[in-house]
């Protein structure tokens, strides 16, 4: 099975509903050489306390992360990470899940949605206050989707590289690997995310940075060979990341 994974066919596939996402975590992870294990989970007992707690029943893609790769912070941890169950926030306007831990911002889901099966998601702009939400993804399994990537991309045995776009990245992207679909909400972050794939790559195009005039490229590679090919089409300045 993880021979015959291509992030170009399976990212889009993933973004169908959870059972995809579920099932692309379990390829993913099973690609990196750790597969997915029946001990990666919050046990229900710890799933029950937190709904008690809260006062309320967590969406059920919400369960289903956590009951299968909820201790998995090598899937799910790096800038952003997964809050335990006993740890879930409910502030009055949404149900917060992952918290940034340089920038400070939250993702939740909003408390109105709370009984959707798999449910929007969203960021809290401000970065201070929990009063100014923003739409993130337009689903809670998109979004885990999401941060898989986004949080493999920047670290990793061939990922945490990065370096600010140049102009010529933009028409080198294009013609070098695959554009797949928004991992995020349409006008979510103004559009500042692209995602471009390889067989065996990933690179994050984010313009969210206001300092950076052309914004900034990740890169998460499975191979050697593929980081290296990316480096080449994509000459530049690449630092390496290591503080994840």
């Amino acid at each position: 099975m993880p021979g015959t994974f291509d992030l170009r066919v399976e990212l889009p596939a993933a973004l169908t509903g959870p059972t995809a996402a579920w099932r692309f975590v379990e390829r993913f992870a099973a690609r990196l050489g750790a597969p997915a294990g029946p001990d990666d989970g919050f046990p229900e007992a710890e799933l029950a306390a937190a709904e008690l707690r809260l006062g309320l029943r967590l969406p059920q893609a919400m369960r289903e992360l956590y009951g299968r790769f909820g201790r998995r912070h090598d899937l799910l941890g790096g800038s952003r990470s997964l809050l335990p169950p006993e740890e879930l926030e409910a502030d009055g306007t949404a149900l917060i899940w992952q918290a940034e831990k340089f920038w400070l911002y939250r993702i939740a889901v909003p408390l109105d949605r709370i009984a959707e099966t798999d449910p929007p998601v969203l960021i809290d702009g401000s970065s201070q206050a929990y009063d100014d939400w923003e739409p993130f993804a337009d689903r809670f399994s998109a979004a885990c989707v999401e941060t898989v990537m986004s949080e493999n991309s920047l670290c990793g045995d061939w990922g945490g590289w990065r370096r600010e776009c140049l102009a010529p990245d933009a028409a080198r992207l294009e013609q070098s690997l695959t554009l797949v679909p928004p991992l995020l909400s349409t006008g979510g972050r103004d559009n500042a995310d692209r995602w471009y794939a390889g067989a065996d790559v990933l690179v994050h195009e984010d313009r969210s940075d206001e300092e950076s005039e052309l914004g900034w490229l990740y890169v998460r590679a499975l191979t050697r060979e593929a980081l290296d090919g990316v480096r080449a089409t994509l000459p530049g300045p690449w630092t390496e990341t290591v503080d994840y």
